[in-house]
């Protein structure tokens, strides 16, 4: 008798031990380390043009393709991203353009959290029109004051680069 419990025993270890070893690894979950300097290319989520645009506003971003590190995606494409305007001129008077810059500010990473990015950011100018400005100066002198140029737009789906800004562990 004292066999069979000893041999009960053995067998019931046996066949626990490796459940709680699988139970105790699922615990850890498996974390990347995403570099300072990783590329990520992102894109406009909506138009934004010099005309409505502020200094220090949001704009929304979509990361454009997925950021793989070892085999494994640390941030999917289509994931939100945020820039800032850092710079918005309107269109003047005299046929002077305006002009807008935004630069890429974080992006959500699959484990939910933001990661900071850095670079140079994007720019775009609107149509100089002081060729007519100046025509029109010519043909008639104080209509040419009146002559605008073209607001600085920024199409949805414009692509731009970003580095992440320092190293971060995802989860």
């Amino acid at each position: 008798m004292r066999t069979v419990r000893l041999l009960l025993v053995f067998v019931l270890t046996v066949l626990l031990l490796p459940a709680s070893y699988a139970q105790k690894s699922k615990a850890k979950p498996k974390t990347t380390t995403l570099k300072a300097g990783t590329l990520v290319v992102l894109e406009t989520a909506n138009p934004l043009s010099s005309k409505d645009a502020q200094v220090g506003q949001s704009v929304s971003l979509r990361v454009k393709y997925d950021v793989v590190i070892g085999g494994r995606t640390v941030v999917k494409a289509g994931s939100a991203g945020s820039a800032q305007v850092v710079s918005a001129e309107q269109r003047k008077g005299m046929g002077k353009e305006g002009s807008l810059s935004i630069r890429p500010t974080v992006v959500q990473a699959v484990d939910g959290q933001m990661i900071p990015l850095t670079g140079t950011g994007v720019g775009q100018s609107g149509d100089d029109a002081k060729g007519g400005a100046i025509a029109l100066a010519v043909v008639v002198s104080p209509l040419f004051l009146l002559k605008k140029g073209k607001d600085a737009v920024i199409p949805a789906g414009y692509e731009m680069q970003a580095t992440v800004a320092s190293e971060t562990i995802i989860e």
